[in-house]
């Protein structure tokens, strides 16, 4: 099965050094759409907004797809 690598940046940039084997670029692409909710979720905190971005790589090094999400949050009341 080929092996490819998902590049993250959401603030910094993590290089993927492991990769994950995947059926084809096909499923690899929608596993990279499946974990942008998930990462802008446990990095916004108390931040009104967050992007992150994934690039998927192959095994030969060569950028395949991106994606990239904008998670905004913010009270339209004044809280306690």
């Amino acid at each position: 099965m080929p092996r490819f690598f998902f590049d993250i940046t959401n603030g910094v940039s993590t290089i993927d050094d492991t990769g994950t084997e995947f059926l084809n670029a096909h499923a690899a692409r929608d596993a990279a759409i499946r974990t942008l909710p998930d990462i802008a979720r446990d990095e916004i905190g108390t931040r009104g907004s967050h992007m992150v971005s994934v690039q998927m790589r192959d095994d030969f090094g060569r950028y395949l797809f991106t994606a990239s999400l904008n998670l905004s949050a913010r009270w339209l009341v004044e809280t306690t």
